[in-house]
């Protein structure tokens, strides 16, 4: 396990608009009418905007480039206008649309065809939301010499995610929804992966510093967050995310192999055998990872599975829920490291 505190920046928290809902409809040549076929577009915004508040209407206009700069920067401003009134007219609050007029400076496709004009005489509806974002800055070290190490990060929360690195000290910077639940998984070559869970409080305490242990033969590791249906070898939907990480773990440590160890909770018996339901049960856990890495492209001579039943149980006489679920694990095992 690793500390883990949080350091804040210097600066303020900060307001960042968050684009949550985008759509796209198309004009006639050089008209301003709403066409028939972008009802649906526009009725889409607005049922959209009622479920979410608050929020803001980023209107863009464009054209093609047939005409001249200034006729069309004006039929772009008509073309927002008439999506403006639309959607005015719908219940959206004259207060929360912003319009942008391009004319011709932004096109999306070729203006030497028919079809590349028709896809420039357009306007883009943006449904954006203002959330307020907390910075906070950290390290990433080695849980054994305390070496700042080059990683990648993903900061990522209910409705956020974005990506950063580590430079060769180890340092990084990053921003979190305020208030929010945030995951930080962090990958490094020759290191194990780690994932860390906080709340973006701006009281939060110090540093955040982030140990990986380093991958070794012989080590292991639990894979966190892997959680099945009772007595089935099926993955909860809240784990699924679990599955690319550790595919991910595979690609950038590519010189290692490693065994997938699969075990079930049964306290207070005796070894069960391999040819029981329960030894099956965590052999077919074990199979269900390896399978996803064998699909997605981790080569067959680099992984294996392997269930082990009850025999390594943590707590063999376990009587709480935590303890049971540390029984009821699967785990990345090294075979080797080249």
């Amino acid at each position: 396990m690793f500390f883990f505190s949080i350091c804040l920046f210097a600066q303020a928290i900060v307001t960042e608009e968050n684009s949550i809902f985008s759509t796209e409809i198309y004009f006639d040549f050089g008209k301003d009418i709403i066409r028939t076929d972008a009802d649906s577009a526009l009725n889409g915004v607005v049922q959209f905007c009622k479920k979410e508040a608050p929020i803001f209407i980023k209107i863009t206009a464009h054209t093609d480039a047939i005409g001249s700069n200034e006729n069309n920067f004006q039929l772009s401003e008509r073309r927002a206008e008439a999506v403006q009134k639309y959607l005015s007219e719908k219940g959206i609050q004259a207060d929360s649309l912003t319009v942008g007029l391009f004319g011709e400076k932004q096109p999306v496709a070729s203006n030497n065809t028919d079809d590349g004009r028709q896809q420039n005489r357009r306007a883009t509806i943006e449904v954006i939301q203002l959330r307020k974002m907390m910075p906070f800055t950290g390290k990433i070290i080695d849980k054994e010499t305390g070496e700042g190490i080059e990683a990648e990060i993903v900061v990522r929360g209910k409705k956020y995610r974005d990506s950063t690195s580590s430079d060769a000290t180890g340092q990084f910077e990053s921003l979190a929804p305020l208030g929010e639940v945030i995951g930080i998984d962090v990958w490094a070559r020759g290191y194990f992966l780690e994932t860390e869970m906080f709340k973006a409080n701006p009281d939060a305490v110090a540093d955040l510093n982030i140990d990986l242990p380093p991958v070794r033969d012989g080590e292991k590791v639990d894979i966190d967050n892997l959680y099945f249906v009772g007595n089935e070898a099926i993955l909860l939907k809240k784990s699924e995310p679990e599955l690319p990480k550790i595919l991910k773990f595979m690609q950038i440590n590519d010189g290692i192999k490693i065994e997938i160890a699969g075990h079930i909770n049964l306290p207070n018996q005796p070894d069960v055998a391999t040819t029981t339901w329960h030894y099956d049960l965590s052999l077919r856990r074990a199979l269900l990872v390896y399978n996803y890495l064998l699909e997605n492209g981790i080569p067959e001579d680099r992984i294996s599975y392997k269930g082990y039943g009850n025999w390594e149980m943590r707590f063999p006489k376990t009587r709480s829920e935590k303890e049971m679920k540390q029984n009821r694990r699967v785990e990345i095992r090294v075979l080797e490291v080249n």
